[in-house]
């Protein structure tokens, strides 16, 4: 484990899959991120990399031939090397080893970078290609957050802010394969900033904000003054989940990528918003978590 510390936060990191697990305030002694018990979901902040969601029957085709990944991809699976910079940045540095090539032939340098600023845990993922053709690839983060922040609370105290107002309506997820139905749409949102939190909202599966404006969103309670943000600018979707066994954590996940849609073939590199880095060149994506009440 990796430790990063200021006056602000205390900040526990994992090197495989470069995952955040604790972020306590120096003040108030709360750790935001969900607790990770296995009986209900055993992680909390892994990197997703190279795809994102899931692929039909886990595979795609890849310059003609056809490759095996799972859910989520290889990136949560496997050990970064870590490099702890400071005090308060570390980062985490991942290339392809036999398996990874197995499941993804391209050469790969991926680094995370965790840096802490204040109330501010900043990620920054940088994808350099190391390999003499144009790779493709998904990437996003997975940040699990506790809901509720307080033992005396219940989920149904709490709500996400956003930061403009937003008419959305969200395409549905196939909860057997993993797949989504881009033309089976529902509303969701309706000239509205707010969304107060419930089982019943992820009665399908998680809400993929695929339409979404803003660029940073507030986790919040009813009851107390106790506010997480995130802030996802590099990121084009976000998606809000939470386990289907009603664990009391809300996944606020910025991306870029999505699970294959059922208009969609198996090739890869004509995925939705597909990301690529020519040769000898590197793609930089960051988001951020506030602990605005950490005072």
């Amino acid at each position: 484990m990796v430790i990063l510390k200021n006056s602000e936060l205390e900040v526990e990191l994992n090197a495989k899959g470069a995952e955040i697990i604790k972020i306590i305030g120096q003040h108030d002694q709360i750790n935001y991120m969900w607790r990770r018990d296995p009986s209900l979901w055993a992680s909390s902040a892994p990197i997703l990399f190279p795809i994102v969601g899931a692929l039909h029957n886990d595979e795609c085709r890849i310059d003609g031939q056809t490759y095996h990944m799972t859910q989520h991809g290889f990136s949560r699976h496997n050990e970064y090397m870590t490099h702890q910079l400071s005090d308060t940045c570390v980062e985490f540095e991942l290339t392809p080893n036999e398996d990874i090539l197995k499941q993804y032939p391209y050469l790969f340098n991926l680094k995370v970078i965790y840096t802490l600023k204040g109330n501010t845990l900043e990620c920054q993922c940088v994808v350099k290609n190391t390999d003499q053709k144009t790779i493709y690839f998904q990437i996003g983060g997975h940040p699990a957050f506790a809901c509720p922040f307080m033992e005396n609370e219940s989920s149904n105290d709490y709500y996400v802010e956003f930061e403009k107002e937003e008419t959305l309506t969200i395409p549905t997820p196939i909860k057997q394969s993993g797949l989504i139905d881009f033309d089976k749409r529902f509303e969701f949102m309706q000239n509205q900033r707010f969304i107060s939190l419930s089982y019943q909202l992820f009665f399908v599966d998680s809400l993929i904000l695929d339409q979404i404006q803003s660029r940073n969103v507030k986790l919040k309670s009813k009851k107390s003054n106790y506010q997480v943000e995130v802030s996802f600018e590099d990121f084009k979707y976000l998606v809000l989940w939470t386990s289907a066994n009603h664990g009391p954590f809300i996944a606020i996940e910025p991306w870029n990528g999505l699970s294959t849609g059922l208009d969609e073939s198996d090739i890869f590199d004509e995925k939705r918003n597909i990301q690529y880095v020519e040769p000898n060149h590197t793609n930089v994506y960051s988001y951020s978590i506030n602990i605005i009440s950490a005072k």
